[in-house]
């Protein structure tokens, strides 16, 4: 039979709303609502025209707020490249970042002394995490020759996901 020696692991994982998106699409509903009822209320010349367009930037970022509920990432791990995916509303794919196993420089569970070292360090971040504090959030921290500098990941993978990144990188994956 044919045998491959390829390694290939496939997982998504749905965010969770934080308090602090609920507080903004809170926010950005009175704020547009207020908006409304001053035009209508007070509409004198020049201010009317202001207010109208304020009320129509406002409205436009409430409805993007909430439009972008249904949030997921894509985690793609085949031989020791990581891609991670933006899935919005099962209909947008957008690419956040690929990560090949030689730039790779660290991932560490979240609170662990390895990840620690790198908690003060200003890096580009990229959150890629479920939200969930019933799930554990791993930093990986990888050097990209093309961006020229070093940067983190926060996300969420599986136990799969660690061990077939294990196989590529003995010493620098902490499970």
């Amino acid at each position: 039979m044919f045998e491959s020696n390829d390694t290939f692991v496939e997982e998504a994982v749905k965010v969770i709303e934080t308090a602090q998106d609920k507080t903004k699409k809170t926010a950005a509903s009175i704020i547009t609502l207020l908006l409304l009822v001053s035009l209508v209320t007070y509409s004198r010349g020049f201010l009317t025209i202001i207010m109208a367009i304020l009320l129509i930037a406002m409205a436009i970022y409430t409805i993007i707020l909430y439009s972008n509920k249904n949030i997921e990432y894509e985690y793609d791990y085949t031989n020791g490249s990581l891609e991670i995916a933006k899935i919005i509303n099962n209909e947008k794919r957008k690419k956040v970042v690929n990560i090949e196993s030689n730039e790779v420089k660290m991932v560490a569970a979240v609170g662990t002394n390895e990840s620690l070292k790198y908690d003060h360090v200003q890096l580009k971040t990229y959150d890629c995490s479920a939200h969930d504090s019933e799930q554990k959030d791993y930093i990986l921290v990888a050097h990209s020759e093309a961006k020229g500098n070093d940067f983190k990941v926060i996300f969420t993978p599986s136990e799969k996901l660690l061990n077939a990144m294990a196989k590529y990188n003995k010493h620098d994956i902490y499970i």
